[in-house]
């Protein structure tokens, strides 16, 4: 069943209009408390509290009783509700997590009274059910399984979408080549099993297909390059704690970070967004836009979004299992820095001889320093339809593995199905997605 808060208390049963006559009477020196009480049929040190101001609460004559009130004011929920639906509109597909993890960075940050966790950083599931309800211009769609996602991933509908919004967004704003960024992350182990094991994209198949003992030690290298064939310093994140001697031999300008995974974390992405911001320089005259993987969870923290916002970048997400065709890292990049980084790590090897993540650097340094080049950066974008924009790039047979996916699209979850489905999982991790026409007013007010 639903869960529907029935009150259980017994505080608070007097009638407020009586208390109100009742606070007035004694302020007016008509009658004393016992009688006021009396005669009104409130309370007596319930009275005595709100006439002498004693606490919050006296200030007020109506208590907010339960635990289930709402936490922000109407003015921050639309604030919320205004980051979703730019997110939605970006092609980020928040999930409820998101969402949860959202409200509550927007508590932390206004240092609002909240009864979120603190140990998961996140609002509880008794808040975004009523938090949905309260704003119903937010809907959800099913979730596709991933193995149909990706089938489905590189479709026409979705592609065409893309191209729909990147035409939006540069015709407010003309970004000439040098100020169309794409920034991707990938992780590289220290260990040469195979040579197609040794760099690729995170997340795809062959990486998860790597044991323990292969995989060697593994680190995560942030690239950003521009449609004008221009790079930004890499990014390194070691696993580590500390990085003392790890950067020698790293590409000149290049950013460092720790964390015991070797992954992305929030915190390091904005870190490495700040270390963009430094070589990028955007300005209001001189704007930025950003387009990176719609997988990228990281660009979800509110820190994030401010920054982008005051920073006049304008982030824009590829649909979700396109990077493969969309995404110019993946198209042109990936593939020959894979290849120059297998050749400085057979270079490197001798009898007897390990690489270790002192070496990494060195190693990424040159393959960095070969695969870096204008020509590979033009192409990628080329070759992706983004600059310059070509929504005709990819043909009909391009889309054939999608097209002849035998899986409809999913419905939107309405809420009498959404009530039909309570008893049988619990909550889900489901994207949020917005009605069509608040989509068009989201991209409407996006600045350029």
């Amino acid at each position: 069943m639903s869960s529907t808060y029935k009150r259980t208390s017994q505080q608070q049963t007097w009638d407020p209009d009586a208390m109100e006559k009742a606070i007035r009477a004694v302020r007016n020196e008509e009658m004393g408390f016992l009688k006021a009480s009396k005669e009104f049929k409130v309370p007596r040190s319930t009275l005595k509290r709100r006439v002498k101001g004693i606490n919050k609460e006296a200030i007020e004559i109506k208590k907010i009783l339960g635990s289930c009130h709402p936490t922000f004011s109407m003015e921050q929920e639309e604030e919320l509700v205004h980051h979703i639906l730019e997110m939605e509109k970006r092609f980020y597909g928040l999930t409820l997590q998101d969402v949860r993890r959202l409200a509550y960075q927007l508590a932390e940050r206004n240092n609002i009274e909240h009864k979120f966790s603190k140990d998961t950083q996140m609002a509880g599931k008794a808040w975004i059910s009523a938090f949905r309800k309260r704003h119903p211009e937010l809907t959800l769609r099913s979730p596709e399984a991933t193995s149909l996602a990706r089938a489905q991933g590189f479709n026409k509908v979705s592609v065409m979408k893309f191209f729909d919004l990147l035409e939006e967004v540069r015709s407010k704003t003309n970004y000439p080549s040098h100020r169309v960024f794409n920034v991707d992350e990938s992780g590289l182990t220290t260990v040469q099993s195979k040579s197609s094991k040794i760099l690729a994209q995170k997340g795809k198949k062959q990486v998860g297909a790597i044991t323990t003992a292969e995989r060697g030690v593994l680190s995560t290298v942030v690239i950003c390059m521009t449609a004008g064939g221009s790079f930004i310093p890499p990014f390194i994140i070691f696993p580590r704690k500390r990085m003392k001697e790890l950067q020698d031999g790293a590409p000149p300008g290049t950013g460092f970070a720790c964390h015991s995974s070797g992954w992305m974390q929030l915190d390091i992405f904005t870190d490495w967004f700040k270390h963009f911001l430094k070589f990028a320089k955007p300005t209001e005259d001189d704007p930025a836009l950003l387009i990176l993987d719609g997988h990228n969870t990281h660009t979800t923290t509110l820190d994030f979004i401010v920054l982008e916002r005051i920073n006049h970048t304008t982030v824009l997400c590829l649909p979700p299992h396109c990077s493969h065709r969309l995404q110019p890292l993946d198209v042109s990049f990936m593939g020959p820095v894979n290849k120059y980084y297998i050749r400085a790590v057979e270079k490197y090897l001798r009898p007897g001889r390990a690489i270790t993540v002192f070496q990494f650097s060195k190693l990424f340094g040159e393959a960095y320093s070969e695969a870096a080049q204008q020509s590979i950066a033009v192409n990628g974008f080329r070759k992706c339809g983004i600059e310059p924009i070509d929504r005709h790039v990819f043909k009909d047979h391009d889309f054939l593995a999608a097209d002849t996916a035998d899986v409809a699209l999913a419905e939107p979850v309405t809420q009498q199905n959404e009530a039909n489905k309570e008893n049988e999982t619990p909550e889900r991790e489901e994207s949020p997605s917005v009605l069509q026409d608040a989509l068009e007013e989201i991209l409407a007010m996006t600045p350029p």
